[in-house]
């Protein structure tokens, strides 16, 4: 095999191996929003006692633009997901499908609120949503406690002021 034939089977391979990356991204793009829905869907359903009680929850449609290292690029539709009560709002609001450390980032933005909600994937490569702390400059990251009803309801009693 001479050196080009060499060379030209190495550009193959590199090309085979970015298509199927950007393939992979894609499909991750494309699963992301109904990712994302099912996650509220168990939200809503947790906070469905305090619906009855006045507290208002809706979708608003956003949209996400998302740049990896490797220069590609996303623009997708998702919806945030708004929480009203008390004269308080908290919008959880999905950033980024591709995040450092994760498989997603779901900002938590509210008053006094400095959190998100990550989603990982645990040994057996399923998904695990985490309610992590924003890190504060000059301190180590704090630890995250996994998304369950519990967790997920004290954000809610800290950020509506209940």
């Amino acid at each position: 095999m001479s050196k080009a034939d060499e060379l030209a089977t190495k550009l193959k391979q590199k090309q085979k191996t970015r298509v199927d990356a950007e393939a992979r991204a894609d499909l991750a793009i494309e699963h992301w929003p109904s990712q994302v829905y099912d996650m509220y869907h168990q939200l809503e359903t947790w906070l469905e006692p305090l619906t009855h009680a006045g507290l208002n929850i809706r979708r608003v449609p956003t949209r996400v633009f998302e740049r990896l290292p490797s220069g590609e690029t996303f623009n997708y539709a998702i919806d945030q997901l708004q929480i009203e009560g008390n004269h308080n709002t908290i919008t959880l609001d999905p950033i980024a499908r591709f995040t450092i450390g994760g498989t997603g980032q779901v900002d938590i933005r509210g008053k006094g609120q400095a959190l998100y909600i990550r989603r990982t994937e645990n040994d057996m490569a399923e998904p695990v949503w985490q309610i992590q702390p924003v890190p504060r400059t000059g301190q180590p990251r704090p630890t995250p406690v996994a998304l369950d009803e519990l967790n997920f309801l004290s954000v809610i009693e800290q950020g509506l002021e209940l």
